[in-house]
């Protein structure tokens, strides 16, 4: 059996006697605005989570994060959700109307302290080490409605120390609110033709729809959280003979016998009628049973396939997996982007779009 080192032994009884970290100290403080803010009474006690932010109105580094400080306010619902955030200067020189004009620079709608609101007072138990060691700034503090202190969250880079504070939020138990959020965009065939009868769909959110329509515009409204990543598809059923002819057969077969091999993903996703990832003369089958009349529709295949149209295929000769199973037929986008979700639609056995994009 191993024995302690007195060394090890002497960290170890430490480490046992240091005193558990108190909870966060209140606070009475006036913002630049004239507004008091109480920190058990006005939020703690209300359930809110707070979020300190120590700085300087003149802090390089400060002035740097600022810009990413008000769309993480917002994505908590700036105040009237779970949580609030609070800005207190460390120096006593930065007055109420210089943290009134840093607020109005970068656009922040937080209350925000000046020395002569009490900043001082507050933001010392973070300062003089209780919580742990000051960094300067800016240096975050995370309170949870029950007192308890997550003491300077931080990454390696500006943005990696907005993404730690955020996570340091979710911890406390706060919900980001709901927003209302309005999305669309284009659907088109590769030349440019719209395509109508499209479904959009959240896939997260089941029932949640959009449609196309003779133009190829398509809108969503759905009550999303903000931040968070949601997956859109598309889908068109049936017309499964629509746009394709024997011209297209004659295309595939010079592609298969290697006459004329297709040099893009698209019109190889628009050869594979069957489904099974490759492009053979079984395909040749189904599309002339589908030309024929004998069939009505392919066997496990769709009438139409929807591509992201800025997603770069990794290997453009074999795009099947990327597209039945990966990333190629989704749009990820996270509110409140707004941005245009478009598709490109591929007609299956229309390998000269001949499709009319309104059938």
């Amino acid at each position: 059996m191993k024995k302690l080192s007195a060394t090890t032994f002497a960290v170890c009884f430490l480490l046992l006697s240091l005193p558990a970290q108190p909870p966060a100290p209140d606070f009475l403080v006036t913002d630049s605005q004239g507004q008091q803010h109480r920190l058990y009474a006005d939020y703690l006690n209300q359930g809110k989570t707070v979020v300190i932010k120590l700085f300087f109105t003149y802090c390089p580094p400060c002035n740097a994060i600022a810009p990413l400080m008000e769309p993480l306010y917002q994505s908590w619902g700036g105040g009237a959700g779970d949580v609030e955030f609070i800005s207190l200067t460390t120096k006593n020189d930065d007055t109420s109307a210089d943290v009134a004009a840093y607020k109005a620079n970068h656009g922040h709608t937080f209350p925000g302290v000046g020395a002569d609101g009490s900043s001082l007072a507050a933001n010392l138990p973070y300062r003089d080490g209780t919580y742990g060691l000051f960094l300067g700034t800016p240096t975050f503090v995370v309170i949870a409605p029950d007192g308890t202190v997550n003491y300077n969250p931080r990454g390696p880079t500006q943005a990696a120390t907005i993404d730690a504070v955020d996570a340091a939020i979710a911890t406390t138990g706060a919900v980001r609110p709901l927003i209302n959020y309005t999305g669309g965009g284009s659907i088109t065939t590769p030349q440019g033709g719209p395509i109508s009868g499209v479904t959009v769909g959240i896939s997260e959110l089941p029932g949640t729809t959009g449609a196309s329509g003779a133009s190829g515009q398509y809108t969503f409204n759905a009550l999303l959280a903000p931040g968070l990543e949601y997956t859109l598809q598309a889908v068109k059923t049936g017309g499964y003979r629509n746009g394709v002819s024997t011209h297209d057969l004659l295309l595939i077969s010079r592609h298969i016998l290697g006459v004329a091999s297709f040099n893009s993903p698209l019109l190889l996703l628009a050869s594979d009628a069957n489904r099974d990832g490759k492009v053979t003369t079984l395909d040749l089958i189904f599309l002339r049973r589908l030309i024929l009349g004998i069939d009505t529709e392919l066997n496990g295949q769709e009438s139409w396939i929807f591509i992201n149209p800025d997603y770069s295929f990794q290997d453009i000769a074999d795009p099947f997996d990327e597209v039945y199973s990966g990333d190629a037929g989704k749009l990820f986008f996270s509110p409140p982007d707004n941005f245009p979700l478009d598709w490109l639609g591929v007609k299956v056995g229309d390998v000269n779009d001949s499709a009319d994009g309104g059938l």
